[in-house]
């Protein structure tokens, strides 16, 4: 009984910071000061920037993403872009201390947010160290080796479309979600499989050792990873063989192992 009223409670509490905005409403523009962030609880916010007289998307946020946090965070004192509402859009908007609060009743929303922000700062870095570490081009180019290209012995195949998507034959295959928010996208992007969008960004992970295979659910608040019917552990590695059915949510896949050559 005693549950029941403190998740009503918390319930409660969450709805004084609901906020809904109709389909091509302007929730904030790019220059206006900010005070608050917003927590998507429905529909999608496109976030666009104008720069040289040009606009730009940025991204398309979905439900349980969170936007314009810099004003919490930081105390920004301007909003970087805009944020429109793409459809009927609800959010929980909060200022800090309305934070403050919601941690407090609802602490997975901040565990969600410091690992969707650990995300977009990994992204950041690697595009960085991307841009650091360009080759400087020369007038002279070394020889190439003679073997180049990808190379794939085994397959995921969804049999409905009958769509293929190589594995990598040395290393790890990520499987999920195209991110708008980071910008990154696994190797594996199911995103035109799943219109739904029951399949999480960070999904799965498929690796190849030693001579054999095995998946490995990457992301605890999933839909479920299941091979051949049964639930996986979340972060255990399970074998994975010819002819098995591998069910990410609701996105089903066979591993098909083709002749390797050589």
């Amino acid at each position: 009984m005693g549950t029941k009223d403190e998740n009503g409670g918390a319930a409660g509490k969450l709805e004084r910071f609901k906020r809904t905005f109709p389909a091509g409403a302007v929730i904030f523009r790019q220059g206006d000061p900010g005070h608050d962030m917003f927590i998507l609880q429905e529909g999608q916010v496109e976030i666009s920037q104008e720069a040289g007289g040009e606009r730009r998307r940025l991204a398309v946020l979905e439900k349980g993403d969170f936007f314009g946090e810099m004003a919490l965070l930081e105390d920004y004192p301007e909003r970087s872009a805009t944020a429109t509402a793409l459809t009927f859009v609800q959010v929980l908007q909060l200022r800090g201390s309305d934070f403050e609060e919601l941690v407090q009743t609802k602490p997975r929303v901040a565990l969600k947010m410091m690992t969707k922000l650990s995300e977009r700062l990994r992204e950041s870095n690697r595009r960085l160290a991307e841009l650091l570490d360009k080759p400087v081009i020369k007038d002279t180019l070394p020889a190439l080796p003679t073997s180049q290209g990808i190379e794939t012995w085994a397959v995921l195949f969804h049999e409905k479309t009958g769509r293929t998507f190589p594995l990598r034959a040395v290393g790890d295959t990520t499987l999920g979600r195209h991110d708008p928010i980071t910008g990154v996208t696994p190797d594996i992007d199911l995103s035109g499989l799943d219109p739904e969008r029951t399949v999480s960004r960070r999904h799965a992970m498929v690796r190849f050792l030693e001579g054999a295979f095995t998946v490995t659910e990457v992301n605890s608040s999933t839909n479920g990873t299941f091979v051949n019917g049964t639930r996986l552990e979340p972060f255990a590695p399970h074998p994975l063989h010819d002819g098995d059915l591998l069910q990410l949510a609701t996105v089903s896949l066979v591993l098909r192992t083709l002749t390797r050559v050589g």
